[in-house]
């Protein structure tokens, strides 16, 4: 079972989907980025491909303004409202804080990120697709691109299975921070 490291939430616990199809970012590699960014009071947080959504409900713990948790998967989407749910009765968060979502990646960013975020300064947008899906990764970056998103993008991968680092790299227009363990990275940047 994963536990959101910090914030208000610290030690509460995160249910993962039952299913093998998705797997959870490596507590390292989260707790590096959150001791990075440990408060995100004005910023809003989209998790694309949540999985048990770890990541955007370990943002709304530290102080992040709305989240996105999104998954296509039905079995990760039910988690994800089982999550919600759960810190919600814990910590009374504002309802509208937490969107919920059971949308392809690609479909989500096309349709829904004008719409919920019209001004994408402040946004913190978590890519972590499965890694065997490489072309995902570039077309979620090119159309984010197209789309003039302008805040951070968060990418995970594995050099092992994933796009490799210096592909990521590459599709950046300036990198803030590159964050590493094993065989995992996660490319911090922006595309324009």
């Amino acid at each position: 079972m994963l536990k959101i490291l910090g914030g208000v939430a610290k030690g509460f616990p995160i249910v993962t989907p039952k299913s093998n199809s998705t797997r959870p970012t490596s507590v390292l590699i989260k707790r590096k980025l959150f001791d990075w960014r440990q408060n995100l009071e004005g910023f809003s947080f989209i998790d694309l491909c949540a999985g048990s959504g770890a990541m955007g409900f370990e943002a709304l713990s530290r102080g992040a303004e709305k989240i996105v948790v999104n998954d296509s998967m039905r079995g990760s989407f039910l988690t994800l409202k089982k999550n919600q749910e759960e810190l919600n009765r814990a910590f009374k968060f504002d309802l509208a804080s937490i969107v919920v979502s059971n949308s392809d990646a690609k479909n989500w960013v096309l349709k829904e990120l004008k719409y919920h975020f019209p001004d994408s300064e402040d946004v913190i947008l978590y890519m972590d697709p499965p890694y065997e899906e490489h072309a995902l990764y570039f077309s979620l970056l090119e159309s984010l691109k197209e789309l003039g998103f302008k805040g951070e993008i968060w990418v995970e991968s594995d050099r092992l299975k994933g796009p490799k680092l210096q592909d990521v790299q590459q599709a950046f227009h300036s990198i803030i921070k590159t964050v590493e363990q094993g065989d995992h990275f996660v490319v911090i940047g922006k595309l324009g």
